[in-house]
């Protein structure tokens, strides 16, 4: 597997993308494509011995996060963001990592890649922490506003990236809502249960309110990008204040540090399950291509991880299978019309 990685991506571009590439090819002996400048990813590479199977590709320009994604990529053709997704579309790179500007990652992946026939819109997807295993939620931001199609899509893409990817057998598929019964929520919601009730290749379990996505009720939960990015945000931020607010009482008192120096070994253990660079990274499905978006913030780990994730979603042969997953969605939407007529 060879995975072209944009090195000039992250927030302490290129190091962290340099360092992230060296464990991901040490560990597995994937080739890692690094596309940036050469004058920073030369001195960044020659500090590690052994770089392994790690190369570098020339680009000479950056999409920074200020930047206007469609006004970047239609003039940034030379960026370490668009030469790495050709490197994909000509065959040269089975993945892209890119831990760059989200909006333009989705932009050019579209327009270099081009989308999956019969998918309408492309969807940012993430395994998200729960109290069992993790929850693949999508879209996380690709879309604000969506369709019963479009959504009725997520739910097809996220089936077969959580099958093919993740390993999970007939995953539980659920709509994220504001209550569990069929009559909740608006017309787009309601449309979507009907359809998605009548695939019958589709384990649907309903409507799943936000708690009970975070106690494990689904496997696959999909929403419009809009819902999606602020339920991930809100997450986050209560994350961080928990976290605050726990270091905040175990360092209180010489009695609570003592606590939290017993407990060290399940504070690590919490760390590493909330952790999104212990995951392998938010794919963008839908386009022709495995491309992952990492946080601007990754670390090094999690652009190896998502490397990772991009070597399984290559031998998995993703895509292909989402091609026919669409045409079993265009079945249960001719059932849903014929019982409206």
């Amino acid at each position: 597997m060879r995975i072209a990685v944009d090195a000039m991506g992250c927030d302490r571009a290129p190091h962290v993308e340099v360092h992230g590439a060296v464990i991901a090819s040490m560990s597995t002996g994937t080739e890692v494509l690094l596309v940036g400048d050469e004058r920073e990813l030369k001195p960044a590479l020659a500090a590690y011995r052994k770089p392994h199977r790690v190369s570098i590709v020339p680009a000479t320009e950056i999409i920074g996060m200020a930047d206007t994604p469609a006004k970047a990529v239609r003039q940034k053709r030379d960026s370490s963001l668009l030469v790495a997704l050709r490197l994909a579309k000509e065959g040269r790179a089975d993945g892209v990592v890119s831990a760059g500007n989200t909006g333009a990652v989705m932009v050019g992946a579209r327009m270099v890649l081009g989308p999956i026939r019969g998918v309408a819109r492309s969807a940012i997807c993430q395994p998200l922490p729960t109290s069992k295993t993790p929850v693949l939620v999508l879209d996380l931001g690709a879309n604000v506003d969506c369709s019963a199609r479009h959504l009725c899509e997520f739910a097809e893409m996220g089936v077969v990236y959580s099958e093919c990817v993740l390993g999970i057998k007939n995953p539980r598929v659920g709509l994220l809502n504001i209550g569990e019964e069929k009559a909740k929520g608006n017309e787009i919601a309601k449309a979507v249960h009907r359809i998605l009730s009548k695939s019958d290749h589709i384990n649907f379990v309903g409507n799943v309110e936000p708690k009970a996505l975070y106690f494990g009720a689904a496997d696959v939960v999909v929403c419009d990008g809009f819902v999606g990015n602020l339920f991930l945000k809100t997450t986050e931020a209560v994350a961080s204040l928990i976290g605050r607010l726990l270091k905040e009482q175990l360092t209180s008192s010489w009695l609570s540090k003592i606590g939290a120096l017993l407990s060290m070994g399940a504070f690590r253990r919490l760390k590493k399950t909330v952790d999104p660079n212990e995951y392998i990274g938010a794919p963008l499905l839908g386009v022709n291509g495995n491309v992952i978006i990492c946080h601007g913030a990754s670390s090094a780990l999690g652009i190896a991880n998502a490397i990772h994730g991009a070597c399984r979603a290559a031998e998995s042969g993703v895509n292909e299978h989402i091609r026919e997953a669409i045409l079993g969605l265009r079945e249960a939407e001719t059932l849903d019309n014929a019982g409206n007529e």
